[in-house]
């Protein structure tokens, strides 16, 4: 296809990382040969896929061509912005990215290859109010001796990963569970939110607080009635009240080489 074309390179790297085949690639065009998961997942053929299963057969997988602007002769998808299936694609990367384990690219191992389970995950706190603002982070947890630590995602980025352990290494069996690890992460999100000013709290109860008032002033003097002021009372709860809600954007378990969880230990 076009090398201008923006798009092309995420797409490929998409379909291959999931098993597709790219079975045909030139100028203007590439050609990918669907898994049958794959096609279950993007291709919207419910029915024929549970026919299959009901059937125990394996079913046809599809293919699909992707063109590019300046090829007009090849029949597919034309692969810009605004391609529904491009969006679909999103879509599903960002389902199937929410969890992940991976393993720390090891090409020279020393004399330790054990490789220590990491815990981390991508959050955002979310401070509702008066102004909305949202905060993101991103934490780790060593599974082994419990050392937490901020601002993971700037310290794997220089790192490569693959699904598959590296030769000659092996991960260590966790001595933290996950479910204690994400209770560790928790708590210390609530210690985190503790210390940040509330201020923006205390704006939205005063104007919450106003509006309120003059809600009640009005109810009073029976310019709205009973329902009308119900509703609004509620509105105003959920537009001034303060709160702080907190979502995990997505995450994952990361095994690292000894020397690249010291050199993190000795840099926090």
């Amino acid at each position: 296809m076009n090398e201008t074309n923006p798009h092309e390179s995420f797409v490929q790297s998409f379909f291959e990382t999931y098993g597709c085949s790219i079975i045909d690639k030139a100028k203007g065009h590439f050609t990918v040969q669907l898994t049958s998961e794959m096609d279950e997942e993007i291709m919207n053929r419910p029915f024929y896929w549970h026919y299959m299963k009901k059937m125990n057969r394996d079913g046809n997988p599809m293919q699909l061509t992707f063109t590019d602007t300046n090829h007009t002769e090849k029949e597919g998808i034309y692969l810009h912005a605004g391609t529904p299936k491009l969006h679909s694609l999103y879509h599903t990367a960002i389902k199937k990215g929410k969890t992940a384990r991976l393993y720390e690219v090891i090409d020279t191992p020393g004399t330790n290859r054990a490789m220590s389970p990491w815990l981390i995950l991508n959050l955002q706190l979310q401070y509702r109010g008066k102004q909305a603002k949202d905060e993101p982070l991103s934490i780790g947890i060593n599974l082994i001796h419990g050392t937490l630590m901020v601002g993971m995602m700037e310290r794997i980025m220089p790192l490569r990963f693959e699904s598959t352990v590296s030769d000659y290494t092996f991960p260590m069996t966790p001595v933290i569970s996950l479910k204690n690890a994400y209770v560790r992460i928790q708590k210390h999100l609530e210690q985190h939110i503790q210390t940040r000013t509330n201020k923006w709290a205390e704006e939205s109860i005063l104007e919450w607080n106003k509006e309120r008032e003059l809600l009640e002033t009005f109810y009073q003097s029976e310019d709205i009635d009973l329902d009308s002021f119900t509703r609004e009372r509620e509105q105003l709860d959920i537009r001034y009240k303060p709160r702080i809600e907190w979502d995990v954007i997505n995450g994952g378990l990361f095994y690292l080489s000894q020397n690249t969880s010291a050199e993190w230990l000795t840099k926090r």
